[in-house]
Order: structure tokens, then C-alpha cells, then sequence
């Protein structure tokens, strides 16, 4: 949680989010963590921070990942935009 923006949700924006997409590095809020389930675990691998257990490969990526303000850099960079 300590990472630049994840004091909110990657996609809407909401404060403290409490579920993340390991896949993408992203915190979300649990609204937007039902959307990215329904996406399926081959696009969207979907955890609780508070309920679930986290591998140390789980932990590592989304600390390597750099956070929500990294991942909507980068979307903005290429022609998307997440928040």
C-alpha cells in the first residue's frame, strides 16, 4: 500500500482500496476488483489484501510493479487512461 497512488483504487479512483490485480500490479476497490474477476485469471489474477494468502511471487510482482501512479503512467503513455 505504500507505493505512489495506491491510497486509491487504479481504475475508479475510490480511496483505500483493499483488493489488487497481481497481474497488473494494481490496488483496487472491491467494485472494481468483481470487474477485473469477471475478466478471468488469465487477464486479471484478482487477491484480497486483507483475506487472501500472497506467495512471495505475488508480493514481489506487485512490489516491482511500482504501483497505481506507475501503472496509469503507463497507460497514459500509450494512448489509455485508467483514472
Amino acid at each position: 500500500k505504500a507505493l505512489p497512488g495506491n491510497n486509491r483504487c487504479a481504475d475508479c479512483a475510490a480511496l483505500n482500496p483493499t483488493w489488487a490485480s497481481v497481474t497488473y500490479g494494481a490496488l483496487l476497490c472491491l467494485e472494481c476488483s468483481g470487474r477485473h474477476r469477471g475478466l478471468s485469471v488469465d487477464i486479471s489474477f484478482v487477491r484480497s489484501l486483507d483475506l487472501d494468502r500472497w506467495t512471495k511471487d505475488q508480493i514481489h510482482r506487485m512490489v516491482v510493479s511500482g504501483g497505481n501512479l506507475s501503472l496509469n503512467d503507463f497507460f497514459k503513455s500509450n494512448g489509455g487512461a485508467m483514472s
